[in-house]
C-alpha cells in the first residue's frame, strides 16, 4: 500500500514538472516571437525616421534572437519564426543596397576620380589616411549617416591600423595607420560597414571603399641653366641651352633610381628662376611641361662672373680667369625639397674671355657630376 502511494506521488510530481516545463517552453517561445516582431517594427520605424544604422542593429538582433532561442514546438510558431528571420535578412540586404561609402574629400581629384596614396608617405605617418563618408540613398535624395561602425583593414600588405571607427555627425570616419611593414610594395586598405548586436555581427561587403597606396613614381626631368651672374640684354640666361650640364647630371643620377624623362619643351628663364626659388606654381608647370608629368624636378644652374685679365707688374697678359658657382636642387612636385646641395665654386682659365668662361663652365659641370656621385646614398634616402 505504501509503495503504491509513493509511486503515485512521484507520478504526480513528474506530471506537474512536465506540465510546468511545457508551459515554460511555450512562454519562452512566445517571448522570442514577440521580441522578434517588436524589433522588426522598431527597425522600420528607425529607417523611416532616417536612422538606418539603428534599423540595421534591430535587424541583426532579430537574427541573434533566433540563434539564441530554443526550437519552436509548434509548426505555426516555427513557420512564423522562419518568416521573421527571412524578412530580417531581406531588410538587411535592402538597406545595405541603399548605403554607400564615399572616399573622403582629400582623396578626390578635380575630375571626380579617386586618387592613390603614397605608400612611403603612409609609412612615415604623413600621407593620406583612409577616410570615408557613409551616405544613405533615399528615393528623394541622399543623406549622411552618423553613428555607423566602420572597420578598416589591410587587404594587401601588413601594418598597424585603427581597427574601427564610428562615423560622426557628417557621416565621416577615419583611420590612423601607425606603421606599414613594407614600403617596397603597394598597399590596399579597405573600409567596410560592420553592424553588431547581441553578440552577432553582420558584415556588409557591398558597403566598402578601397584605398590604394602605390610606390611613388620616381620620374624626373632635368632643367639646367648656364649664364652670367648678372645677365645682359645680349647674353641672358641659357635656361635650356645647357645640354652638357644636363648630361653630366644625368650620368650621375643613374644609380639614384630616378627615371629621367626628356624635356619636351623649353622652360623660360623666368619660370626656371622661380622654380629654383621654390615657387610652387613654377615647379608644377615645369613638372607637366610638354604633357608628360613627372614627380621630381632636377634643377641645376651655373652662374659665372665677368672674366678678369691677369696683370703682373703692370703688364697685361693674355690670360683670363673666370669664377663660376654651381647650385643643384631636386624638388618634389608638391614643392618640397628632396635634396639641395651646397653651392660649388670653381675657376676657369683661358687665353681670352670666352675661353675663360668655357673653362669655368666645364669645371662646374665636372664638379656637379662628382658632387652628385659622392652624395648618391643621401640622394636615394631623400627620395624615400
Amino acid at each position: 500500500m505504501n509503495n503504491r502511494r509513493i509511486n503515485l506521488f512521484f507520478a504526480v510530481m513528474l506530471f506537474l514538472f512536465l506540465l510546468a516545463n511545457g508551459l515554460s517552453v511555450s512562454a519562452q517561445s512566445q517571448n522570442v516571437l514577440s521580441s522578434m516582431e517588436s524589433l522588426m517594427k522598431a527597425s522600420q520605424d528607425a529607417f523611416d525616421t532616417n536612422h538606418p544604422v539603428e534599423a540595421l542593429r534591430h535587424l541583426v538582433a532579430v537574427l541573434a534572437l533566433n540563434e539564441e532561442g530554443q526550437a519552436e514546438s509548434s509548426a505555426a510558431s516555427k513557420s512564423r519564426r522562419a518568416e521573421l528571420v527571412r524578412q530580417a535578412d531581406q531588410k538587411l540586404t535592402e538597406i545595405g543596397a541603399r548605403l554607400t561609402l564615399e572616399a573622403g574629400d582629400g582623396w578626390m581629384n578635380n575630375d571626380g576620380t579617386q586618387r592613390a596614396g603614397n605608400v612611403r608617405d603612409l609609412a612615415k605617418g604623413n600621407g593620406l589616411m583612409p577616410s570615408v563618408r557613409l551616405v544613405v540613398n533615399y528615393d528623394f535624395g541622399k543623406a549622411v549617416v552618423a553613428d555607423a561602425p566602420i572597420r578598416f583593414a589591410f587587404v594587401d600588405g601588413l601594418g598597424d591600423i585603427t581597427f574601427s571607427a564610428t562615423t560622426d555627425a557628417n557621416g565621416v570616419a577615419s583611420a590612423v595607420v601607425r606603421s606599414v611593414q613594407r614600403t617596397d610594395k603597394p598597399v590596399l586598405i579597405r573600409a567596410t560597414l560592420v553592424i553588431s548586436n547581441r553578440g552577432k555581427t553582420r558584415v556588409f561587403p557591398e558597403v566598402h571603399r578601397d584605398f590604394a597606396y602605390v610606390l611613388p613614381a620616381r620620374t624626373a626631368r632635368i632643367f639646367a641653366s648656364e649664364g652670367p651672374a648678372i645677365p645682359s640684354a645680349d647674353t641672358g640666361f641659357q635656361a635650356n641651352g645647357a645640354a652638357a650640364l644636363a648630361d653630366s647630371i644625368g650620368r650621375s643620377l643613374k644609380t639614384a633610381g630616378l627615371d629621367l624623362v626628356p624635356a619636351d619643351a623649353a622652360l623660360d628663364p623666368k619660370t626656371f628662376t622661380a622654380a629654383m626659388q621654390g615657387d610652387l606654381d613654377a615647379i608644377q608647370k615645369a613638372c607637366t611641361l610638354g604633357g608628360t608629368s613627372v614627380s621630381y624636378l632636377v634643377l641645376a644652374e651655373v652662374r659665372y662672373d665677368e672674366p678678369r685679365q691677369m696683370f703682373l707688374n703692370g703688364k697685361a697678359y693674355n690670360i683670363y680667369t673666370a669664377t663660376a658657382r654651381a647650385q643643384i636642387r631636386i624638388v618634389r612636385r608638391n614643392g618640397t625639397i628632396a635634396i639641395s646641395r651646397p653651392v660649388i665654386s670653381v675657376k676657369g682659365q683661358g687665353g681670352n674671355t670666352e675661353a675663360a668662361i668655357q673653362s669655368a663652365l666645364a669645371e662646374a659641370r665636372k664638379a656637379v657630376e662628382q658632387d652628385l656621385a659622392t652624395s648618391a646614398d643621401e640622394l636615394v634616402k631623400s627620395l624615400d
